[in-house]
């Protein structure tokens, strides 16, 4: 994500950017035309069109996608999608959106994988928006492609703390007494979490309830941004092993909403790092 140097600069800037519900269903609308673009043409050619020039997604590691993807051709595969939920900061600047995809081998009509895919969307003034971070997991059957749109700003209200103070705290609480101690201390009630094989555990119930994570881990952020509204932001990064420095267990994104009561996860998804 391209960043200003000076706030006043930055807080002058995003004040040219649309408020209100158009950043989200903006956004909805630039998911979906990347998607369809990937089934009319190819999914590189619609990648290397969508992705910002510093845009990162998981292969292997956290890796620049449009280095990555320009001596490559594309796949034999049809690569579809649709987004289901987007949440955009109500600066205008930066956005959330997930949903399902499928991949059906090209020449044939029966979808052969499926999964949930996890976009990270930023944008400047008078520019379209860009992907910034792209991740996602699969698993065996098409949940969520049937579900509506849920498209809307931001519900959140001005951080007083650093959204970088918050994900040390999760990670401080996740090393010391498991993934599942920091859910429950820092979950929003709509929290969104995806995990490799599995369907996406969707709410705050359901995530304590049904995925029992006990296992201790080291959360280590490469970036942290917020929203120049000081209320969205996000943290992608690998996890370890607490105390172990080189081997990555996984690379994940967190995203993060400030409500009333602080800073809350609004969505976590893990990539396993390949063995």
């Amino acid at each position: 994500m391209r960043l200003l140097p000076c706030a006043a600069l930055l807080a002058a800037s995003c004040a040219t950017l649309p408020a209100g519900d158009e950043p989200a269903r903006s956004l909805a609308a630039a998911e979906t035309a990347f998607a369809a673009h990937s089934m009319r043409e190819d999914m590189r050619a619609a990648f290397l069109a969508a992705f910002a020039a510093d845009g990162v997604f998981v292969r292997g590691t956290w890796t620049a996608a449009i280095p990555w993807l320009e001596p490559r051709g594309a796949p034999p595969i049809a690569l579809d999608w649709r987004p289901v939920h987007v949440e955009a900061a109500r600066s205008g600047e930066m956005g959330l959106s997930t949903g399902p995809w499928r991949i059906t081998a090209r020449g044939e009509t029966q979808a052969s994988a499926f999964g949930q895919f996890v976009s990270i969307w930023t944008r400047a003034p008078g520019e379209p928006w860009k992907v910034a971070v792209d991740i996602g997991i699969s698993h065996p059957a098409p949940t969520l492609w049937d579900a509506p749109l849920d498209a809307r700003p931001s519900p959140g209200v001005r951080a007083t703390t650093p959204l970088e103070d918050a994900e040390a705290a999760f990670s401080a609480l996740a090393a010391k007494d498991g993934t599942a101690a920091a859910w429950a201390r820092w979950a929003a009630s709509d929290v969104r979490v995806y995990r490799e094989g599995r369907p996406p555990f969707l709410g705050r119930e359901a995530v304590l309830r049904e995925l029992h994570e006990g296992t201790r881990a080291a959360w280590k952020p490469d970036a942290v941004r917020t929203a120049a509204s000081g209320e969205f932001g996000y943290a992608r990064g690998a996890l370890a092993a607490p105390g172990d420095r080189m081997a990555s267990q996984g690379y994940y994104l967190h995203v993060w909403r400030h409500e009333p009561s602080g800073w809350r996860l609004v969505l976590e998804v893990v990539n396993p790092a390949k063995r």
